[in-house]
């Protein structure tokens, strides 16, 4: 990195809206681009759900508080959720139908790998697709979902092997630093948001019943653990037919 390179960055970094004031504010105006964010959580918190939300929202444009781009979206395990991205695309559709075409999922690529090698040569596979330059719309997110599958059965640890798959991530990202050779996964990402849900016992009061009863709530909360421009932050969430959407406290 040069001053004179440093000189050509934007000032501003384009961000990703989730469509939420709420979770956009945790995060500063949305996702960040030219840099990768990690979301974490337990099954069922809503990773893939956040996700596919993110891949219909970035076809919006840029006066829109969007990226105006296309997809891509790498799964590793389980079926691939049509049916959910294409209720999701009609909704989008049918909100914004000047903005969005009558096919949104045709700006969405969708690719199934099963192992970390495998991995590697798709994401070659998808540099050299962005620089021919395929696509409708400019490729401006990918999604990944989940890396760490691809290392619970198989995986390697290797300096070389971790340098090559975080070079990888940070050129696609766009990043235009060169990535620091570490061990620890953490070392190749510049946010993370943690999933979370819990479940509360709340006494309910029946009528005309001897005594109360107990029942089980489950609260869904956004949390933005780390991020290099921003103090922690977090707000519950619930799921409706939209996507994600935050709850004001």
């Amino acid at each position: 990195m040069t001053p004179q390179n440093l000189m050509l960055l934007p000032l501003s970094t384009p961000k990703l809206s989730i469509g939420c004031p709420i979770l956009d504010h945790c995060l500063g105006g949305g996702i960040p681009c030219n840099s990768i964010t990690e979301l974490v959580g337990e099954s069922g918190s809503r990773k893939t759900q956040l996700c596919l939300q993110l891949t219909v929202r970035a076809q919006l444009p840029p006066s829109h508080g969007e990226l105006g781009g296309s997809s891509f979206y790498i799964f590793t395990e389980f079926s691939f959720p049509f049916r959910r991205l294409q209720q999701l695309g009609n909704l989008y559709h049918a909100s914004y139908p000047n903005l969005i075409r009558l096919e949104p999922l045709e700006d969405i690529y969708v690719h199934g790998v099963h192992d970390a090698q495998q991995l590697i040569h798709v994401l070659g596979d998808i540099e050299a697709f962005i620089a021919i330059d395929h696509t409708r719309l400019p490729v401006k997110l990918i999604v990944i979902d989940s890396i760490a599958a691809l290392f619970r059965s198989q995986y390697q640890t290797t300096p070389a092997y971790l340098k090559r798959r975080s070079e990888m991530f940070f050129n696609i990202s766009g990043r235009r630093v060169s990535p620091a050779l570490g061990l620890a996964w953490a070392h190749c990402i510049n946010s993370r948001v943690f999933l979370a849900r819990h479940e509360q016992s709340i006494e309910v009061d029946i009528r005309n019943a001897p005594s109360t009863s107990i029942c089980s709530q489950t609260h869904q909360t956004f949390h933005l653990v780390f991020a290099p421009h921003l103090a922690y932050a977090s707000a519950e969430f619930v799921i409706r037919k939209e996507g994600i959407v935050g709850v004001s406290q």
